[in-house]
């Protein structure tokens, strides 16, 4: 049982790292095709967010 319980995890462990290396895949795609924001401007926003807390 517990073999089985193993081979359960490390197919999700392996389906989610597929997952994980997709969205690095299209992500990556946008940024060649100028597509995205500017990590300042984010940064800027979540700071302004957070320190009024």
């Amino acid at each position: 049982m517990i073999s089985a319980e193993v081979l359960a995890y490390e197919k999700e462990l392996e389906e989610n790292q597929r997952t994980v290396r997709q969205m690095v895949l299209i992500s990556l795609e946008d940024v060649r095709a100028g597509k995205g924001r500017d990590f300042a401007e984010v940064f800027d926003e979540l700071e302004k967010r957070y320190q009024s807390l």
